[in-house]
């Protein structure tokens, strides 16, 4: 975490400078990330709203700007394993989303945060006046962290499709009129699909009987409408998505402190939205104790979820000669965008969304990761293989690695994402043994060995 002299979670500097700002230890990971923003006499209008990777500030001690793609801001690995091809994608970005977006996914009763709408969180207190640098149209702000992990199949037309577009319609996707002809589109595709409503977005439509007026639309929302929309446009397009599909895991990262807003991994509270489709992963790792929490479960047809609701589609699981469970025979996971048809059997793209409000020191990290390497190595090895290293993207090749070395054999996929408690893994290494076990019993016949 960014600490300065006088316990600030940002150095001091000067509002002109356009300098990295310096570091409290050398040690720290994260200080490139974060520079000054120029003088607002400077250049104006030249910053793209969609695929930035900035963010961008207005601290206690001027406005600074946060590149998530500067080293230490992030780790990410991959490796195809023995696989012929890559078929995982990722994507990091900083998102401009409306402040009513961000206020309403706090103040949900949901939460239980006790945040009340009057609370002007600091990306609202703080708006800059027009003219300012960083003040977008649309009161929006870039202070929304955007970390995807994404598993095709099929080929790699949709995992990458999604890691170069689902976030411009995360950003596209904030206005409930667009909500009606997105869910009639989706229920034209007939099956499974005729009777769906949109799941949180029902209450949008006006022939539903939560129909809501008075409240917008949250960031859970925003992500649920996005998804839909990214299947809608593969589905529609076979010639370019010919027979593909892809899983999705997509973390949202922004800072609740008051009465000025800073870096997800520099803030004493933090607002993390998951929106899960199929195997990915997301898991976060605590400080303290240094142990594993899984944020998402896999969709697949013998899930206690998915199961319930699947069983009037009229389909049923066939189990494969691996002991696999298969929908219809074929289809392993049952929430994906893509996979055109096996629409009409349940197949949806419809997001399971996990909220949490966190304590940000209490976290080390949060990390993203495709199932090649959750089927290898386990949560509590992941977050072991992590302890002591301050570089994260060491950490994300140091995870990738060890899975090769036991036998991965699918790609592979790791975006470790420091928090505020990084480099202060508690706890003890209760894995190392294993580890150490199955490198010495299972090293023979790895996915590295075969390849050499």
């Amino acid at each position: 975490m960014l600490r300065c002299c006088c316990s600030c979670p940002l150095k001091r500097a000067s509002p002109l400078s356009l300098v990295a700002l310096p570091l409290a230890s050398s040690s720290s990971p994260l200080g490139p990330a974060l520079a000054r923003l120029p003088s607002p006499h400077g250049h104006q209008g030249q910053q793209r709203r969609h695929s930035s990777n900035e963010q961008h500030f207005r601290t206690q001690h001027g406005a600074v700007r946060v590149n998530l793609k500067a080293k230490g801001a992030v780790g990410v690995a991959q490796s195809r394993g023995e696989r012929p091809y890559q078929e995982d994608a990722y994507a990091v970005r900083s998102l401009a989303l409306p402040q009513s977006a961000l206020r309403w996914n706090v103040v949900d009763d949901r939460l239980g945060t006790g945040w009340a709408p009057a609370t002007r969180e600091g990306f609202d207190g703080e708006e800059p006046k027009p003219g300012e640098e960083g003040n977008e149209e649309g009161g929006r702000r870039r202070q929304v962290a955007y970390f995807g992990v994404f598993d095709g199949h099929g080929g790699d037309y949709t995992s990458k499709y999604l890691a170069s577009s689902l976030d411009s319609l995360l950003e596209a996707s904030t206005s409930p009129d667009q909500i009606p002809p997105v869910i009639d589109e989706y229920r034209a595709l007939g099956g499974y699909l005729k009777r769906y409503r949109g799941g949180p977005l029902d209450r949008f439509r006006p022939e539903s009987d939560q129909y809501v007026v008075h409240k917008g639309m949250a960031l859970d929302e925003v992500a649920v409408l996005a998804f839909l929309k990214a299947d809608n446009h593969v589905v529609s397009s076979p010639d370019k998505f010919p027979k593909s599909g892809s899983t999705a895991t997509v973390a949202l990262l922004h800072s609740l402190d008051v009465p000025y807003s800073y870096p997800y991994y520099a803030s004493s509270l933090v607002s993390l939205t998951v929106a899960h489709l199929g195997d990915t992963t997301a898991l976060l790792a605590s400080s303290a104790g240094g142990r594993a929490h899984r944020l998402t479960q896999a969709h697949h047809a013998d899930s206690r979820t998915e199961s319930e609701r699947l069983r009037t589609s009229g389909t049923g699981i066939i189990t494969d000669s691996f002991g696999e469970s298969r929908w219809g025979g074929v289809v392993a996971n049952t929430r994906a965008v893509g996979d055109r048809e096996f629409k009409p059997v349940g197949v949806i793209a419809e997001p399971e969304i996990i909220k949490r409000v966190l304590r940000g020191n209490e976290w080390a990290f949060l990390l993203l990761c495709s199932d090649g390497v959750t089927d290898s190595i386990s949560d509590q090895e992941i977050v072991d293989l992590c302890r002591g290293i301050k570089d994260p993207e060491r950490a994300a090749k140091k995870v990738v690695s060890f899975a090769e070395d036991v036998g991965a054999e699918d790609n592979l996929t790791c975006v470790v994402v420091p928090l505020a408690g990084w480099g202060k893994l508690g706890g003890l290494d209760s894995t190392a043994s294993r580890r150490e076990y199955r490198l010495k019993g299972g090293g023979i016949g790895s996915g590295r060995q075969k390849r050499m």
